[in-house]
């Protein structure tokens, strides 16, 4: 899951040049529309697209009225051939907690193709981007270099937290809701089926779409899975296999290897020194100021857990380990400040209060002694790999999930499942996983990706099967494509 505020799918450099499309409509709705949609500019994208939003009640138990009102935000990047009868696709966004029209930009790169026929939809999940956000306020910017992490009063971080959103319903903010959400958005776009693509937490989202609404979807694709039957928190030991690659890989690797031929251990000097917080005067990464850091092992674990998601930072892991192991934690201190370098959200990272407020009631409730025990079982973060939830959900308000929440899905609509060999939080197991009871699915591995790698490797493959509906003759060798392991030695170059 996207369970960082770094920005990966905003890292997709794709360059694209758009004909301006006809903003009239999207594609033709097989039933009258009932959301009016107007021609807008979004972050990024320079071409105009829909804008709209629809009302629902925010608490789907009581009528809606001003008082218990929720607008969903909605955006539509237009076909750009207008002739095309392709059935749109319509995003599900990571996270829990990414809103998915803050994606626009990137997506509009990655899925260039697909939209060359495809409409494609993107719709804010109650509790993110302008469907009521669920944004923690602060009184102020803390430089997360200079802060104890250790020394937070965590209860009144997440009470001061709670206080932004203290009028909201939080229990009707919740994954079977966004589904109905999001069918809503379908039905009053006019749409009698959508595709559907969902990464990371989206996936989430789409197994429980295909759970509750088969009959809306013609097919799914769903990359990087998190099936309705696995509890989502546990990043220990995903992790820990994570970084056992990197550390094989370096091995394999000339000049990797011989800069740093202990990379493993060197990691474990690393967290030795990190019993206890560092502090160190260095010059800032990004002001320039001397500045007294303060790293603790919360701190670094999750930076460098995060620099695992993508093949294009992963790379830089050996030489920042390697460094800080020998006391030059200026590599380690930029990364860390490149992770959160203001105080205004960030278009893409996460509404930490729908995060937490979904984690802390769908997944952690159905986790037994024997699943934290596993969890810790590890050396890259021990129970850092779930702790760093857990110890806020002993915090936050408690509502009860749908008893069926955890059952796995077993609809025969075609699911098209990816996975990336080097995931470090949605490893190809858990592909596996959801392939075992869909009745329509093929998994596919991609050898040299990490987390949602289709969007950057497997597009094509996807297209064409959205367009025939199954399987057969898709060719997936995408998921076989070499790519070159590069690792960052030294100051001077790149290998």
């Amino acid at each position: 899951m996207e369970l960082t505020v770094k920005r990966q799918l905003l890292t997709l450099l794709i360059s694209l040049g758009l004909m301006a499309p006809n903003l009239v409509s999207a594609s033709e709705p097989d039933l009258e529309p009932k959301l009016e949609l107007e021609a807008c500019f979004v972050l990024g994208v320079k071409s105009k697209v829909l804008c709209g939003t629809l009302d629902v009640a925010e608490n789907p138990d009581v009528e809606m009225s001003d008082d218990n009102k929720l607008s969903l935000n909605v955006v539509v990047l237009p076909k750009i051939k207008e002739q095309s009868k392709e059935l749109p696709v319509m995003f599900l966004a990571g996270g829990p907690g990414q809103a998915a029209t803050e994606l626009a930009n990137a997506l509009n790169m990655a899925m260039s193709d697909i939209r060359q026929e495809h409409d494609i939809i993107l719709v804010d999940q109650r509790g993110t981007g302008k469907s009521n956000g669920l944004l923690c306020d602060t009184a102020e910017y803390v430089d997360p270099l200079v802060v104890d992490t250790d020394s937070l009063n965590l209860q009144q971080e997440v009470n001061d937290c709670l206080t932004s959103f203290s009028d909201f319903h939080l229990p009707s903010y919740n994954t079977y809701q966004s589904i109905e959400d999001f069918e809503a958005v379908r039905q009053a776009l006019g749409y009698q089926k959508v595709h559907i693509f969902g990464g990371s937490y989206g996936t989430r989202a789409g197994f429980a779409y295909l759970k509750n609404h088969p009959e809306s979807i013609q097919t799914a694709t769903l990359d990087s899975n998190a099936p309705m039957e696995l509890i989502v928190g546990f990043f220990g030991k995903t992790s820990e296999r994570a970084f056992d690659y990197l550390v094989e890989d370096c091995k394999a690797h000339e000049y990797c290897n011989k800069s740093f031929p202990n990379l493993k251990q060197d990691y474990l000097n690393l967290l030795s020194k990190l019993e206890k917080p560092i502090k160190q005067s260095i010059y800032h990464p990004i002001t320039g100021l001397k500045v007294e850091i303060v790293l603790t092992k919360s701190k670094v674990t999750e930076t460098l857990r995060s620099t695992l998601y993508a093949l294009s930072s992963r790379q830089l892991l050996p030489y920042i380990v390697n460094a800080s192991a020998n006391g030059d934690y200026r590599p380690l201190a930029a990364m860390i400040s490149q992770s959160s370098g203001s105080d205004e959200h960030a278009p893409g990272s996460l509404y930490t209060g729908l995060t937490m407020n979904i984690i802390c009631n769908e997944d952690m409730p159905r986790a037994v002694e024997s699943d934290f025990k596993n969890d810790a079982d590890n050396y890259f973060n021990g129970e850092l790999g779930f702790t760093n939830f857990t110890d806020v959900c002993k915090y936050w308000p408690k509502w009860q999930a749908p008893e069926d929440f955890a059952e796995p899905v077993t609809v025969d609509v075609p699911v098209l499942l990816f996975s990336g060999k080097y995931d470090p939080v949605t490893p190809p197991a858990y592909g596996e996983m959801a392939d075992k009871s869909l009745a329509n699915s093929k998994h596919v591995v991609i050898k040299n990706g990490s987390h949602v790698a289709s969007l950057r490797m497997c597009m094509d493959a996807v297209k064409d099967f959205m367009q025939k509906g199954s399987f057969d003759e898709v060719d997936f060798s995408c998921a076989e494509k070499s790519v070159p392991n590069l690792f960052f030695t030294n100051l001077n170059q790149l290998h």
